[in-house]
């Protein structure tokens, strides 16, 4: 008698799932979020920096504690955001502040490292991105917003149960945001955490990437903004999956372990 409850209980926590929304009631389909970097695996393309233009999301996980956390706590697979801002710069809110590092630097951080872009970027916008990493540069990490964020990716699992509408969803979250985090005002003594930066970043650009405040956003939603996977927030852009930078093959990594034990 316990199968049930526990199945929707399970379904409830991963709560990957929504409507894809409707017209109408008849045409509403069940479409899942995608956990993953790659959408497919024949889509997935490995990139240059060549490759790369200023304004492009750098999404990426590594193997720290702090990384596995976040994954588990949003269920996707990076943990991480960061903005390339142009001439091999990154810039990024990391545990040390706001900085601006080189891209190598950020590729080799990572295991896993995926570039997105938003289509029709213009070169004031860009310039405003570029300022505003300049501007914030230095600026301390929001550890109070990250602490206070976790509790909230759990219970936000309610919002995203199946079947809810765009709407429904979207309102839900919202409520539950503002019960639990609050909202922020923009000031001089900002802080951030990476995807609150990123996504303050695009506003300071005049480009609202979702219908959220930035610190309720966390790199998996903006994962899930790309095109053909589901946003859980309202959204009027998609980002282009460019490519990965840098790829995580467990099968390999297991590889050169067992390649390792046998070499002692």
């Amino acid at each position: 008698m316990y199968k049930p409850l526990l199945a929707g209980f399970i379904l409830l926590l991963c709560a990957c799932s929504t409507t894809s929304q409707p017209r109408s009631d008849s045409n509403a389909k069940l479409q899942f979020q995608s956990s993953s970097t790659r959408l497919a695996r024949q889509d997935a393309v490995t990139v240059t920096s060549e490759s790369l233009q200023p304004g492009d999301l750098l999404l990426s996980s590594s193997t720290s504690v702090q990384s596995w956390g976040i994954r588990l706590f949003t269920l996707t697979g990076v943990s991480h955001v960061a903005i390339y801002i142009g001439n091999q710069q990154v810039a990024e809110a990391v545990g040390g502040g706001v900085k601006i590092i080189t891209l190598q630097q950020a590729i080799d951080e990572t295991n896993n490292l995926v570039v997105m872009r938003l289509p029709g970027l213009t070169p004031v916008q860009t310039a405003r991105l570029q300022q505003f990493s300049r501007q914030q540069q230095g600026k301390r990490y929001n550890f109070k917003g990250i602490v206070m964020f976790m509790p909230n990716m759990l219970t936000r699992r309610i919002c995203e149960m199946p079947l809810a509408s765009e709407r429904l969803r979207a309102n839900c979250l919202t409520a539950l945001a503002t019960v639990q985090l609050g909202r922020k005002d923009s000031s001089q003594d900002a802080r951030y955490f990476c995807s609150e930066f990123v996504i303050d970043g695009f506003r300071y650009a005049g480009i609202d990437l979702l219908q959220s405040q930035p610190h309720w956003v966390s790199p998996a939603d903006v994962l899930h903004l790309r095109e053909g996977d589901i946003s859980a927030w309202q959204s009027n852009y998609r980002l282009r999956y460019v490519g990965h930078l840098k790829t995580w093959d467990l099968r390999q990594i297991l590889s050169l372990r067992a390649a390792n034990r046998h070499t002692r």
